[in-house]
Order: C-alpha cells, then sequence, then structure tokens
C-alpha cells in the first residue's frame, strides 16, 4: 500500500489560560498536523508540537518542510517499508526533528490502521493499560503555585512538575510551597527550562535537595554540555535532560559526557515514535532512565505518546501529556482527558484518533 498525498496545516489553538515558562508566556499552542493518505484512501494522521521561544521553530516554518520537501519525497512508497520511508526523509533533510515526527506518526497511523490493530501491538505491545499522569505548575507566585498542586492532588495526580529558571530565591520559594503544601509522599520534579547560567544553576540545585525531588530538568543551556556534567557530579537530586536531547546521537552524547541521569523524550521534538524507542533504547543500554515529556500536544499528539508509552519498558510510569485539557477546544472528537490522575491507552486501529476536520479548518492559519 503506497502513500498518495502528504497535506499539511498549521494550527494554533488557546490556551484556557497563559502558561508561563523560562522561555516565555504560552497563549497559544502551535502544531503542524499532518494529514497522509494512501492510494485505498486511508487516511492517517500526524502531528508535529512545537514553540519558537523553545525550539527556534513555529508550525508555519513545519508545514513549508512537509510540504516542499518530506511529503514529495515520501509519496509513492510503500507503507508497509516504514523504516525506509523514514530513511527516505533523513536524507533529504538532515535535521529537522519535528516536521518528521508530523509525518512520521501519520505514517505509523496509517501501517496500523491497514493491519487494523492500535499501534502498541505493532511496536512492542502494551506493558500497561492505564498511565499514571503528571500536572504542571508554571512561574507564578509560590502561595498561588501550592493553591493549584493541591488541586492537581486533590483531583488524583500523584505527581506534579513546577516549572522554575527565571528567579533563583523565588523558585526556591515556590518549590518549598509545593512541597509544603502537598507532603512528602506526592512527587515533585522541576523545571528549569535551560534558564540558569552555572552559578545559579548550583545555588538552586543545592537549595532544593531537601526538597527530596524526583530530578532537576534542564537546569543550564542546551548546549553546555561540559557545565551539566559539572552539575550532575555533585548533586545528589538526578539532573534530567530535554532540550539537550533531540536525537539518537544527542541521547548518546550526554550519556557518554555523564551529563545526564535521566533523558526527556518528546515525540515531536525527537523525531517521532519508532525514533523515540531508539532513544529509549539507548538509555537503558547505559542505565539510564526515560520519561515522556510534553509539547502540550493536540489530541493527535496525545494519543500518539500514550501509544509509545504503553509500548516502552525503559520509561517512568508518570507521563507528562496533558496537552488536551489546557485547550479551550480540540480537533478530534473526544479528545483524551485524564480522569483520577491517569490516561487509558486507546483502544481503536491506529493511534486512537478521529480527527474533526471542521474544527481542523477552524483553526488551521493557513
Amino acid at each position: 500500500m503506497k502513500v498518495k498525498s502528504v497535506e499539511a496545516f498549521p494550527v494554533s489553538i488557546p490556551l484556557k489560560n497563559p502558561f508561563k515558562i523560562a522561555l516565555g508566556t504560552m497563549t497559544h499552542s502551535p502544531h503542524a498536523i499532518v494529514k497522509l493518505t494512501l492510494e485505498n484512501d486511508m487516511v492517517g494522521w500526524g502531528e508535529a508540537s512545537t514553540w519558537h521561544a523553545v525550539y527556534g521553530c513555529d508550525q508555519h516554518m513545519l508545514v513549508w518542510v512537509i510540504k516542499n520537501y518530506l511529503g514529495s519525497a515520501i509519496v509513492g512508497k510503500e507503507i508497509f517499508q516504514i523504516e525506509h520511508v523514514i530513511e527516505k526523509m533523513d536524507r533529504v533533510i538532515p535535521e529537522n526533528s519535528m516536521a518528521k515526527a508530523g509525518v512520521e506518526i501519520a505514517l505509523c497511523d496509517a501501517w496500523a490502521k491497514c493491519l487494523k490493530t492500535p499501534l502498541h501491538r505493532l511496536i512492542g505491545g502494551a506493558l500497561r493499560d492505564t498511565l499514571p499522569v503528571i500536572e504542571g505548575v508554571d512561574i507564578i507566585d509560590p502561595k498561588e503555585a501550592s493553591a493549584k498542586a493541591v488541586k492537581y492532588v486533590e483531583q488524583g495526580f500523584q505527581c506534579i512538575k513546577v516549572k522554575i529558571g527565571l528567579d533563583p530565591n523565588e523558585d526556591i520559594e515556590r518549590v518549598a510551597e509545593v512541597r509544603r503544601a502537598v507532603g512528602e509522599k506526592v512527587l515533585i520534579r522541576v523545571d528549569a527550562n535551560q534558564g540558569y547560567d552555572r552559578s545559579s544553576a548550583l545555588k538552586v540545585c543545592r537549595a532544593m535537595e531537601r526538597f527530596s525531588l524526583q530530578w532537576i530538568e534542564q537546569p543550564l543551556a542546551h548546549w553546555d554540555i561540559e557545565g551539566l556534567a559539572k552539575l550532575a557530579k555533585v548533586i545528589e537530586t538526578p539532573i534530567a535532560l530535554d532540550e539537550s536531547v533531540c536525537t539518537v546521537q544527542d541521547a548518546y552524547q550526554v550519556i557518554k559526557a555523564g551529563a545526564a541521569d535521566v533523558i526527556n523524550i518528546k515525540i515531536s521534538k525527537c523525531g517521532g515514535i519508532l525514533k523515540s524507542k531508539k532513544i529509549a533504547a539507548i538509555a537503558e543500554s547505559a542505565g539510564i532512565p526515560c520519561f515522556l515529556g510534553s509539547c502540550l500536544e493536540t489530541g493527535i499528539g496525545t494519543t500518539a505518546g500514550l501509544q509509545f508509552a504503553a509500548s516502552c519498558s525503559n520509561l517512568d510510569p508518570h507521563i507528562e501529556l496533558v496537552g488536551s485539557g489546557y485547550y479551550i477546544d480540540d480537533i478530534i472528537f473526544n479528545p483524551p482527558i485524564p480522569k483520577a490522575g491517569h490516561h487509558s491507552l486507546p483502544t481503536i486501529n491506529g493511534i486512537g484518533v478521529e480527527v474533526d476536520e471542521e474544527k481542523l479548518k477552524k483553526y488551521s492559519q493557513g
């Protein structure tokens, strides 16, 4: 079964409330949505989620790459030779993992639909049917942060991610308030989104040791592998890396340098589901655990992430897929919303979505 056409749509969906991190404040969530049609008119859906403040590209740039390079490169290719198709995309565009992720997810969706099975059965099988989810507290006043965290725990979430990275003293106070409010049994992980220089990172990390954190994520710039390695050696709390790891080669380099105790895998950032599996395997070979991060995906990206998370052994059980709950709307029917702090694994064929094309048209910007 061959690929007949590849379409891409730039989409921006408003958030219910602004979400502030060290690199900026998000009011809309931008995505490149991919519609891949096979010669039998079977459709596969994919998504590349991005934010220019973090990743240096927006949805329009991703759509341009897909329309002008990736789509035309794979039209006429056999869907059941999926690794060959992915290799073809890598030859056409050596970089731009996000654009390739959108197409790869659509390929995986169509592949599984052709075989009339949920995708997880083709990539290792489900290790779990329900997946506990984290909730996020952005950079807000420490008292507000603690109140938000308590609300999430009352809703059934047992792991909270607190954003830091702007003001070291206020960051320490915010995490202290959240820990005080939720108690010792709730897991807390923090994320600086590259916000600190080396001296500030050392100060904050040392001060936060007493809060029994699950890990401290990306305290330094993505390129400062040497600084991250030095920090990892002197801090007892594990150092997790996100922006530093976008490819399998990145994973090898940070592990070799001793810069990562944990790796954040995001399906969009890492080039798709199958490449994310490879990153997890590389990390597993070095005894490094991974976790599934979030780019505030729509229901398409969320269900793709669930298929990956359910089938990946080297993954912390608490996943960060909460995008649909942050939007005023979504572009799929029955978007996945966590219940009692857990997502259920989709059981319909493919990645598990039915796209509302009227909604897609409504939020499309091109």
